[in-house]
């Protein structure tokens, strides 16, 4: 990542991009996308790591494989995309969200804990600012701003999030916070942890704050989301489980109007029976149905579990299985995003022409060049293919390269032997399956070319999982769809840029 002046960027330098206006919306609704007639077309996943290790509490990206709400490949092979150089030089809790002009603003908790002076201090002594970064693209971001939020009453501000109230004009940004008596400076007292907010329209000035949520015991972690004029708020409690059964869970209410401090009861011990405890929940509406998605962060075990939803007003929610989160993620938050915004966070704008029709896509890896893209039993492989290999094995390592049946400034992959099956991935396996008329299959049979990552060559991007790539690993045979530094094997930093590098030559059997 290269800082220059101001400026930090994430991905591939991306000059001449603006943003499109934005439509603003009804009240109750999600902020507007970047462009009104560009529908979502993933997620954007900000975390941080946990206070483990030096870097661990810095702000790191993913990014979703397509409209998949649950499956998901870092940035920047997992490391700090955002990094704090103010206030106490750690950032936890980040929330993003897209603000009513289509750009975006990224705040965070100020706090260090690793090789800090520990929880307690942190509540009674600790920052009372927020830090904010903002960006007009996602990938270009400003420097930190450290932005005091709070009186010295206040020993804390933790996990800061936002929401825009229509109906004040103004975003509503909330946080947890103990509050101390002004004759107690030193904040010697026992307290506990109240949700607080403030009114904003440049999250610069910032109204006075007020107590929002204050049950008589310690919450904190609210995250909230509007469906058809009723706002959702999900708030961890503190309690022990000595002193309630639902301690170190979350609590969902409900309210019609955003800044009220009596929301009503929905739920309580969310994520009771499926995780040892939990806290930093954050809600999302999938992009393509009429579904919920709540995380939530067990900490000290897993990081965040996925649960879903189809009725807010339910408080039913179900753990999702077989997620494919990044490594050790903690509280953070999830934006949707448009397809143009996926690929360009991912360095996936760029592309290059190839050769087309009857070819052979030869590997380039050091003691891999006599192997070439074939199909086996309908499954890719990087097959050994010489000049005395059967007149078939020939004939699996050709393929005509068409126009991308989802987009024909990309390409497809036609079997030479079975003209009727084409090249795809699915579950990150490159198979040759038979030609369907649908979106799936068109966009899972796609693939865009792009400069080799060696330098030479072609490399094969996925068009609708713009961060991964067709590779071989290791000695195994078999063509993978990876990532650089995910989570699966075949995603190894070791040789990936050589692996993903193929060249395009003469067909084994034109």
């Amino acid at each position: 990542m290269k800082f220059t002046r101001t400026r930090r960027t994430i991905a591939a330098v991306v000059t001449g991009v603006a943003l499109a206006a934005a439509t603003l919306v009804a009240p109750a609704a999600a902020p507007p996308p970047a462009s009104a007639a560009e529908a979502m077309g993933g997620y954007l996943f900000a975390y941080f790591t946990g206070e483990g290790t030096a870097n661990g509490e810095q702000i790191r990206f993913a990014v979703s494989r397509g409209n998949s709400a649950v499956a998901y490949d870092t940035l920047n092979q997992g490391n700090p995309i955002l990094v704090s150089t103010v206030g106490t030089k750690g950032v936890r809790d980040p929330y993003i969200m897209r603000k009513q002009d289509g750009s975006f603003i990224l705040m965070a908790t100020d706090l260090r804990i690793y090789g800090g002076s520990g929880w307690d201090a942190s509540q009674r002594t600790g920052s009372r600012s927020i830090v904010f970064w903002e960006s007009t693209d996602l990938v270009n971001w400003s420097a930190p701003r450290l932005q005091t939020v709070i009186g010295p009453t206040a020993g804390n501000v933790w996990a800061p999030e936002a929401y825009w109230d229509a109906s004040l004009n103004k975003y509503v940004v909330f946080w947890a916070s103990k509050l101390y008596a002004t004759t107690d400076p030193n904040h010697t007292a026992n307290t506990y942890n109240k949700m607080l907010y403030a009114t904003t329209s440049d999250f610069r000035t910032f109204s006075t704050p007020v107590v929002w949520n204050d049950p008589g015991y310690s919450v904190i972690d609210s995250t909230v989301i509007a469906d058809a004029g009723t706002y959702y708020r999900f708030t961890k409690d503190e309690r022990g489980t000595e002193a309630s059964p639902c301690g170190k869970f979350i609590i969902e209410q409900k309210s019609t109007s955003l800044t009220s401090t009596n929301y009503s009861f929905v739920k309580d011990c969310i994520g009771q029976g499926s995780i040892g405890a939990g806290e930093g929940p954050t809600i999302f509406k999938s992009n393509t149905e009429n579904r919920w998605y709540l995380w939530v962060d067990e900490y000290g075990g897993r990081g965040y579990i996925p649960f879903t939803t189809t009725n807010l007003n339910g408080g039913a929610w179900t753990e999702v299985s077989g997620a494919a989160l990044p490594a050790n993620p903690r509280h953070g938050s999830i934006m949707p995003i448009t397809t143009t915004e996926l690929k360009r966070l991912a360095g996936a704008t760029t592309q290059i022409t190839t050769t087309t029709g009857m070819r052979s896509m030869q590997a380039v890896t050091s003691g891999f060049t006599n192997r070439y893209w074939a199909h086996y039993a309908y499954i890719g492989v990087n097959q050994v293919t010489t000049s005395t290999s059967t007149t078939v094995q020939k004939q699996d390592a050709t393929f005509n390269i068409v126009p991308g049946l989802a987009d024909a400034s990309c390409y497809s992959f036609q079997s030479k032997n079975y003209p009727g099956r084409y090249l795809r991935h699915f579950n990150n396996v490159i198979r040759l399956d038979t030609l369907e008329n649908t979106t799936t299959y068109q966009a899972d049979a796609t693939f865009c070319a792009t400069a080799g990552k060696t330098g030479a060559g072609v490399s094969w991007r996925s068009y609708n999982i713009p961060t991964r790539f067709i590779r071989h690993y290791n000695y195994n045979s078999n063509l993978y769809l990876a990532a650089n530094g995910g989570t699966n094997a075949y995603d190894s930093t070791s040789s990936y840029a050589a692996d993903v590098t193929w060249q395009n030559v003469g067909p084994w059997a034109p």
